[in-house]
């Protein structure tokens, strides 16, 4: 299965470059993160030219990593800084870099034209570095397909069947679903009318009752980059008067069959709170490790090889049109890349 180029990938959380660097598969490709002096971040194939062991086995020196194995070394653009022993070979010795920036508390790769890679692109998610935003962040991973992660999240009618006490007292009947897309961007608004919140709740959002307005909007970009911005006010007040609750859920292929997601909460009350902080990430990571990851480790179990979810005729309900209108933005940016590839070996056969 191929996956897009021309998009950013969240690669890992900013934090864990802190400890020197950070490995992972993002879109099948090895990859070793670290933060130079500077403070800016590099992305390197995590593979030695020499002997293929992973660079992350070595260590940093300045602002380069030393392969583990032959003292091998390379920069920041992927350059040989050091060949001992054989300095001679050290012109034709290289690894790939890619283009890495940091944004959101989060690391970016961009594995498409460098030229192209441009950091206005990223979507926003700007609560999580907001100081008026108390932030709960973690990561997990899956064995399934990153669209089916995506199909999960963008199905708003499944939380109150895997979920269940999540929206106790309300009914998905009673909301309003619409579903828009706008270029390469795919909105899921939810409107969750005489929304019930319990007496807790209603405490601690500072409500007058416990019936409310509520959303649960969804923005979709490309590859899976999610923000779910919910919020709740009291009947007769605007939302800028009520509480939010905005959240990321950005999913990183890692493999065709495997995920990694990275998420984060974050809420405008009790900011101060910090037993607050870390029940919201026990009780997410507990959700998704517990109920939307298992589920989605069955589908994907359940189809085998096949990451084509479309192409086993599945029965198609209203509440899959978002996910449905995301797997069509990435059928075509797939198309793009190819037709971008098809026109640079043309290119290059020209000048032959």
């Amino acid at each position: 299965m191929p996956f897009a180029k021309n998009v950013w990938y969240v690669a890992a959380h900013a934090h864990e470059l802190d400890d020197g660097m950070a490995a992972r598969t993002i879109a099948g490709e090895p990859v070793v993160m670290f933060r130079k002096g500077s403070g800016e971040v590099a992305a390197l194939e995590d593979r030695c030219p020499h002997r293929f062991v992973p660079l992350s086995m070595g260590k940093r020196v300045g602002d380069t990593l030393q392969c583990g194995y032959h003292g091998l070394r390379f920069d920041a653009t992927g350059a040989c800084a050091e060949a001992p022993n054989d300095a001679e070979q050290r012109a034709r010795i290289c690894v790939r870099a890619f283009v890495a920036v940091e944004r959101y508390a989060m690391v970016w790769l961009w594995f498409g034209a460098r030229e192209a890679a441009d950091p206005a692109l990223i979507p926003v998610f700007d609560f999580i570095t907001n100081p008026d935003y108390a932030v709960a962040r973690g990561h997990s991973h899956f064995k399934a397909n990153y669209q089916m992660l995506a199909d999960n999240l963008l199905d708003l009618s499944h939380v109150h069947y895997l979920h269940p006490g999540v929206h106790e007292g309300s009914n998905f009947a009673d909301f309003t679903n619409k579903v828009k897309v706008e270029g390469d961007t795919v909105w899921s608004m939810l409107w969750r009318h005489h929304y019930h919140i319990d007496e807790k709740r209603q405490a601690m959002f500072g409500m007058t009752s416990t019936d409310v307005e509520g959303q649960g909007h969804s923005r979709w970009n490309a590859p899976g980059s999610i923000l779910v911005d919910t919020a709740y006010w009291d009947h007769g007040k605007t939302i800028a008067e009520g509480v939010r609750s905005p959240s990321a859920h950005l999913l990183t292929p890692e493999t065709e069959y495997s995920t990694h997601y990275f998420w984060l909460s974050g809420r405008t009350f009790e900011l101060d709170n910090e037993a607050m902080t870390q029940a919201t990430t026990a009780n997410m990571r507990r959700i998704f490790e517990t109920e939307d990851g298992p589920m989605c480790e069955a589908q994907q179990l359940a189809l085998g090889e096949s990451t084509d979810f479309l192409s086993q005729q599945p029965i198609v309900l209203k509440a899959d049109a978002a996910g449905l209108a995301a797997r069509r933005v990435i059928k075509r940016k797939l198309r793009e890349d190819a037709g971008d590839a098809t026109a640079q070996e043309a290119i290059a056969e020209a000048r032959v």
